[in-house]
């Protein structure tokens, strides 16, 4: 299965501690990290870029201000996960666990998130232009101040 090494999260985090002086940010470019277990984890400013992640464990991650353009996301477990300031502008989340997510302020213009799980989800100041959020469980879902043009699926409004 695969995964981020040991070696280039210590380098994540010393990169992160000093301010980008030391260590080296974690970029996984186009990777495939298909059901990898990266939960729990400070993953905060890494690139994800094109990168399949489908089924991945990402729960409880600090992915704040991570960029996911263009990524596959498609049934990961995001349960707990800070996306706060993430760019997932169009990527695939369908079927994802978003429940108690914290995702203020993303970029999520055009991304697919058709039957994901939001349950308690907080996409407050989030961009949701031209989201799908069709078939999505959206009980408790926080959008106040969020980016509502052309979203589909949306059973709440802000």
């Amino acid at each position: 299965m695969a995964s981020i090494t040991n070696e280039k999260l210590i380098g994540h985090t010393q990169w992160l501690e000093s301010a980008g002086r030391s260590g080296r940010k974690v970029d996984e470019t186009g990777m495939n990290l298909a059901g990898a277990m990266l939960n729990d984890l400070n993953l905060s400013k890494a690139h994800f870029v094109g990168t399949t992640m489908t089924k991945a464990n990402l729960a409880g991650t600090n992915l704040t201000e991570a960029d996911f353009s263009g990524a596959n996301l498609d049934s990961a477990d995001l349960c707990g996960a800070d996306l706060s300031g993430a760019d997932l502008g169009g990527v695939s989340m369908r079927h994802a666990n978003l429940t108690n997510a914290k995702v203020c302020g993303a970029d999520l213009s055009g991304a697919n998130l058709e039957g994901a799980n939001l349950t308690n989800a907080d996409f407050t100041n989030a961009d949701l232009i031209a989201a799908n959020l069709n078939k999505t469980m959206q009980s408790g879902l926080i959008i106040t101040g969020a980016k509502l043009a052309d979203t589909q699926g949306l059973e709440i409004r802000g």
